[in-house]
């Protein structure tokens, strides 16, 4: 695999430089006509990057992929010939480029083609034009980058195969989420209301440098829109399959010299695709509502502050699961309370008896100030500017651990979360260094975090449980042994309905309770600079302090009538048992250094080198059955990049790629012991990839081709305690069985990923027509961490297409779409499942997708 890596990269680099060289000699024997229709103007002498002050750089437009532009948003440049054209002479044509791409991935706006990271950037119009409802959507289009959502209260999401499994609250998330500067501290916030975004872009790699402790697989940084001194507004919506709905709209402009506003909003519902037989119920409906009010002050014409306000709140049932692959036993079972239970998890049915629910939401306020001090002694563009915000968050949920028609147990949970954040940063730029070099440019400051975050659960028993706790399957928990155990486990009782509504009476109220409050503070020191050695030559040097202190008490309690006998039922099937862990303190300090290497060519081709280095803090297991073995460490990780960034042929080529290998010590995740998760550390792991992507404005005009790529290999270098497979080789069940993964491939990670997006755009009476589709492919991969081959899912291929029509301002356009055209029934995830040993709960993707969409602007 690292000579496929090398072979591609020094192929990739060859392309690049073979196709600048052929422009050249082309243009030199007087070939332009071979790339271009007119010589490209002159856009810049100097080949050191053009450095854009924060202040007075344009929003970024679209970019899809890491470096993409749609037609609406192709700069097109006339071309004036040095000699006066001939009365007679038509006007020549003019010649399409590729716009340039402003983002903020290092803290202040840059060209994307001068950054040398590995970042893809996507506009809000793109995620509208794919008709994307949320990051998880969004991230097919991203290399190398999985975000599983099927789980609103506890997403995943996985970069170059690390992440985090946040079903556990205790872990926090490995990618980090920073939306308008603002850092937010829990995975929920992932699947928040996404609406009247300007820019999406994912960093990949450690960050931990600019963007802190939990940044250590990368980045999603979205930036909203904000009010601008032209009256605008804008309005969209979109009917689709499953009765959806999604209304969202802003409007904003100024309020006299003294600020401006900007208003938006969004409503969304859904039925959903999964149905629940045994409820008569839709388990994926939805309803979401948002709004967001960014209020601009200018009280002097140096001073900017924008005010942030905003809310979302969603409700949905709980959860979308269905039963796989279940063996004889466990039906005989179910049968007596569902006699149409099955087991096909590609036919979007399930059967479970509890009314879930999930109730989350959020509110936020930020306020973001810029002194645009100017020149200061020998600096230049300096500027000062202070990032504050607060934010709740709040999740409410009650939903079925069983997955089946039988009531055996529930899981009934609340969290809380406050969080605070600020930071005071400096940036400015210089002539050179200290005489040596040329320009300087260097942002640096001090960042604090604090939260509070509380969780009340509790796994209760169900009325059925009574009738459970005879069949084999609860005997095979309660023992821990392959087979049932004992003389019922030789006769294989179904379990008797029956049983279950004599016993509930007599059994009562029957839970294991978790209590857990957990006090966050980090401080951080961070800076960093790109120094211009030359025309050609930078190195970009960043650093940053980090100490952390986490607060925690722990607390497990069993509730039942017969608690003070020691028989508590639900209890004793998870082999839990009362502890109280108060005053847990933990104290950690990181340094994550960077360092990056940067060569910019006269011919639109520049290269990078970098080292980066991340952590993830440590912490306390949140759902601990026994009080023990609760404190995990911090993991660690260190990467390194070779990268190219080339716009070629007249700026009509975008292509951008980056090779890497990323180490990481400590690996934090969960493992499923038959019911629940622990969490743990597994020891070192290594991921090494490419990824990259493009954009071409074609000779045809009307054409225009997008893609991306990533290729992805990742392993675990030492992992001797890693769970088992729940059957082993023989089909035996083995509960707590361990096993060695060392050099085994990570879940989460397939070795290939990729798109590929042609877009044509027309004229049609008098309108623009445009007509985009999507291929969009994931390789295989595993979905547990136990690598149990039933939790393979296989590579599969995904087809979307839409047709737009609009006037020539696309003051208003009509969309009909149509994502997953070919219905492929594919599986996000399949995990072992609760109560049930030897079955498992699968996570079905969505299907076949019709929507029409209506927008307005002004």
């Amino acid at each position: 695999m690292k000579q496929v890596f090398i072979g591609t990269t020094s192929a990739l680099l060859l392309l690049a430089a073979t196709a600048a060289g052929a422009q050249q000699a082309a243009s030199d024997d007087g070939l332009d006509f071979l790339f271009e229709s007119e010589p490209a103007p002159e856009v810049q002498t100097d080949s050191s990057p053009e450095i854009i002050p924060e202040a007075d750089a344009a929003p970024a437009p679209y970019m899809g992929a890491e470096s993409g532009a749609q037609f609406d948003d192709i700069e097109t440049i006339p071309v004036e010939s040095e000699e006066p054209a001939a009365p007679q002479a038509k006007p020549k044509p003019a010649t399409a480029q590729l716009e340039e791409i402003v983002v903020t991935a290092q803290k202040r706006q840059q060209s994307l083609q001068d950054v040398p990271l590995s970042v893809t950037a996507m506009d809000g119009d793109f995620i509208k034009d794919i008709n994307a409802a949320d990051l998880a959507e969004v991230s097919n289009y991203v290399p190398n980058v999985r975000v599983d959502a099927d789980d609103l209260g506890s997403p995943q999401i996985f970069i170059r195969g690390f992440g985090t499994n946040a079903f556990n609250p205790s872990f926090e998330s490995s990618v980090a989420l920073v939306q308008d500067e603002i850092y937010y501290g829990r995975p929920g916030y992932f699947t928040e209301s996404l609406f009247d975004v300007e820019r999406v872009e994912v960093l990949r790699g450690p960050q931990g440098t600019l963007f802190g402790k939990n940044s250590i697989a990368g980045v999603f940084n979205v930036t909203t829109r904000s009010a601008t001194d032209l009256l605008e507004g804008d309005a969209r919506y979109t009917y689709g399959e499953n009765n959806a709905h999604r209304v969202e709209g802003g409007i904003g402009g100024p309020l006299g010299d003294w600020g401006a506003a900007r208003i938006s909003a969004l409503y969304r519902t859904t039925d959903g695709e999964l149905y629940n037989n045994f409820l008569d119920r839709d388990e994926q409906s939805l309803t979401q509502k948002a709004a967001r009010l960014k209020l601009g002050f200018y009280p002097t014409s140096t001073i900017t502050t924008e005010l942030l306000v905003q809310a979302s709140d969603t409700e949905a049932p709980f959860w979308p699961f269905q039963i796989h692959r279940l063996d004889d036993d466990t039906r005989n079972y179910l049968e007596s309370f569902d006699e149409g239970i099955e087991d096909d998890p590609y036919d979007f049915k399930t059967s479970f008896d509890t009314e879930g629910y999930i109730e989350k939401g959020s509110e936020s306020v930020g306020l973001n100030t810029k002194w645009d001090i100017g020149d200061l002694g020998g600096l230049h563009d300096s500027a000062l500017v202070l990032v504050l915000g607060g934010s709740r968050f709040n999740i409410d949920q009650l939903n079925e651990l069983d997955v089946s028609p039988a009531d055996i147990s529930r899981l009934d949970s609340h969290e809380d979360h406050e969080q605070f954040t600020a930071e005071l940063r400096f940036s400015a730029q210089a002539d050179s260094l200290f005489g040596l070099g040329q320009a300087v440019d260097f942002v640096g400051g001090a960042y604090y975090y604090q939260s509070k975050y509380t969780l009340l659960a509790r796994i209760i028993a169900g009325a059925d449980l009574g009738s459970y706790a005879i069949t084999p399957d609860a005997l095979q928990l309660i023992t821990g042994a392959g087979g049932a155990g004992g003389v019922l486990g030789t006769i294989g009782l179904p379990g008797l309905p029956i049983l279950g509504d004599i016993l509930a009476p007599v059994i009562g109220e029957d839970y294991f309770q978790f209590d857990y409050d957990q006090d966050v503070t980090s401080t951080a020191l961070f800076g960093q600079m790109s120094w211009y050695l030359s025309d050609h030559w930078a190195i970009t040097p960043g650093i940053r302090f980090n100490r952390e202190e986490k607060k925690v008490d722990s607390h497990g309690s069993q509730h039942c009538r017969t608690a003070a006998l020691g028989i508590c039922i639900m209890p004793l099937l998870l082999g839990a048992n009362d502890y109280e862990q108060a005053g847990l303190n933990r104290e950690e300090t990181d340094v994550s250094p960077k360092f990056v290497l940067q060569y910019f060519g006269d011919s639109g081709v520049n290269l990078y080198a970098s080292y980066a280095r991340g952590y993830k803090s440590g912490g306390f297991n949140s759902l601990s059955y026994t009080g023990e073995d609760l404190e995990f460490d911090p993991e660690k990780a260190v990467t390194y990049e070779l990268g190219i960034k080339a716009e070629l042929f007249s700026r009509t080529l975008r292509f951008n790629a980056t090779i890497y290998q990323t180490e990481f010590d400590d690996l934090q995740v969960l493992a499923f012991n038959g019911l629940f998760f622990d969490v743990s550390n597994a020891a070192s792991a290594t991921s090494r990839g490419l990824e990259a992507d493009f954009q071409w404005l074609t000779p045809w005009s009307p054409l225009t081709l997008t893609g991306s790529f990533g290729l992805l290999d990742a392993s675990y270098d030492d992992y001797m305690d890693a769970p088992a497979p729940i059957r082993d080789a023989d089909g035996n069940i083995q509960i707590g069985a361990e096993q060695d993964l060392s050099g085994e491939r990570i879940a989460f990670a397939p070795e290939a990923s990729g798109t590929f997006t042609p877009t044509l755009d027309f004229p049609l009476f008098g309108l623009v027509g445009r007509l985009a589709a999507d291929v969009v492919y994931q390789g295989e991969q595993y979905t547990d961490t136990d690598l149990d081959p039933e939790t393979r899912v296989g590579g599969n291929t995904k087809y979307s297409a839409r047709f737009s029509l609009s006037n020539e301002a696309r003051s208003w356009a009509v969309t009909l779409g149509c994502n997953n055209i070919t219905d492929k029934r594919v599986l996000n995830q399949v995990t072992d499942a609760s109560f049930f040993p030897g079955t498992y709960f699968a996570q079905q993707a969505a299907g076949r997708q019709l929507y029409a969409a209506m927008e307005i602007r002004y």
